[in-house]
């Protein structure tokens, strides 16, 4: 469970009454939060910047698409967020006929629990020993199916293994996950 945000339940009501103010307190607010999401993404500085504003100009447009019973509002925004920079990701190597690899070192690896600690930063330590615990080939496959946007399909053929070999790894690995970070005796809701 979540627990709501009195001042973003404010703010987005005035939002949708077209109050620019709530709009500009939303994005002194999440700004950071998002920025760093989008920058480990993209790892450009000029792009991450664009689609965070493309983020907010989102929330702008379309703030009756926010559900306050699905989750909170920073939530929303990051998935947002996520989903323009992975498309902007997809765009720029369509364009430059090249494969786009992340490192599956440690910049990926100790990027992840940055992520869950954009929302709660109590979780980062608990998530950064979870990553670690699992096998490697759980690992590469939670990190290429987050941070690249990659299918499961894809995520198959890149790996080079079965469809199947790859749903399972990544749902093993993320029921592991849960599993560690209930033993820490942090709860996550995803």
């Amino acid at each position: 469970m979540f627990t709501r945000d009195a001042e973003d339940s404010r703010l987005i009501a005035l939002l949708r009454q077209r109050d620019s103010e709530a709009l500009l307190a939303l994005y002194r607010k999440y700004r950071v939060r998002v920025f760093s999401l989008v920058y480990r993404i993209l790892e450009d500085r000029g792009a991450a910047e664009e689609v965070l504003q493309d983020t907010f100009f989102r929330l702008w447009e379309r703030p009756q698409f926010y559900d306050s019973e699905k989750g909170p509002l920073v939530a929303w925004l990051l998935t947002i967020a996520r989903n323009l920079a992975l498309d902007h990701k997809r765009k720029e190597s369509r364009r430059v006929q090249s494969c786009v690899l992340t490192n599956e070192g440690n910049a990926v690896l100790d990027s992840l629990p940055e992520m869950a600690a954009l929302e709660d930063p109590s979780l980062a330590p608990a998530l950064r020993q979870a990553m670690e615990l699992l096998p490697p080939n759980q690992k590469v496959a939670i990190e290429m199916a987050y941070f690249e946007g990659l299918t499961h399909s894809e995520l198959a053929e890149r790996l080079g293994e079965s469809l199947g070999t790859v749903k399972t790894r990544i749902r093993l690995g993320l029921s592991k996950m849960r599993e560690t970070m209930r033993d820490f005796g942090k709860v996550v809701t995803r």
